[in-house]
């Protein structure tokens, strides 16, 4: 996680950062190069709306449906949740989108709250992956229900959320967040999402998890 400045060093920082961590994962040169245009489009995009407020650049592997690296800009404006990409490469804005769409593998904007501030602010993230290696190692470390559900609630609650209640099964723990309940089993993180219909998230990818929930409970 980076705060990036909300003046016009702010691109130049995320470049750097990105690029930084890119180095010491040994990821390929033209992979971070895709990553460093990416955040930097994403970036000056995040100071238009960051109302002088910091932007905050976080960065994490997610490891299915593919091992992908997610790349997302944090702004305390939650206006543009749907988040425009311009094809005309002779219109005045949305260019930097179309470029972040054709390197990425996926990319999308969502509900989010700050994670580098005292006290949390919400706004949105506006994001994008890039793959991974096929044979990128995973995680080893076995993680056991209670563990991921008392990472989960200290999570939640570090970025404003009434996260307070934990319940320890046999085979699964309960976590309470606002009014939604979410169940973590050895392998899954699961929920109802806002239509009813269940959410199921890998255990290895807690901040997806962390990222959706937040965007459920904000939005409903």
């Amino acid at each position: 996680m980076f705060p990036l400045p909300p003046d016009r060093t702010c691109a130049s920082v995320a470049r750097s950062a990105l690029s930084i961590v890119m180095h010491e994962m040994g990821l390929p040169v033209d992979l971070i190069d895709d990553g460093t245009l990416g955040v930097s489009e994403l970036s000056t995009n995040a100071l238009l709306h960051a109302n002088e407020d910091a932007a905050e650049l976080w960065v994490w592997v997610r490891t299915t449906p593919r091992p992908a690296l997610v790349v997302s800009v944090f702004d305390a404006d939650p206006r543009d949740l749907v988040t425009p990409v311009c094809r005309d490469l002779l219109a005045e804005s949305g260019k930097g989108l179309a470029i972040v769409a054709a390197l990425a593998e996926d990319m999308g904007t969502h509900r989010s709250r700050s994670r580098l501030r005292p006290c949390p602010v919400s706004g949105k993230a506006v994001w994008f992956s890039l793959a991974l290696p096929d044979a990128w190692p995973e995680s080893r470390e076995a993680v056991t229900p209670l563990q991921a559900g008392c990472g989960l609630l200290i999570e939640l609650c570090l970025r404003g959320l009434f996260a307070a209640h934990i319940s320890e099964f046999d085979t699964s723990v309960l976590v309470t967040v606002e009014e939604l309940c979410v169940e973590i089993t050895s392998t899954h993180y699961a929920w109802r999402g806002v239509d009813g219909e269940p959410v199921q998230m890998p255990l290895p990818n807690a901040q997806e998890a962390i990222e959706a929930i937040i965007a459920q409970v904000d939005t409903a």
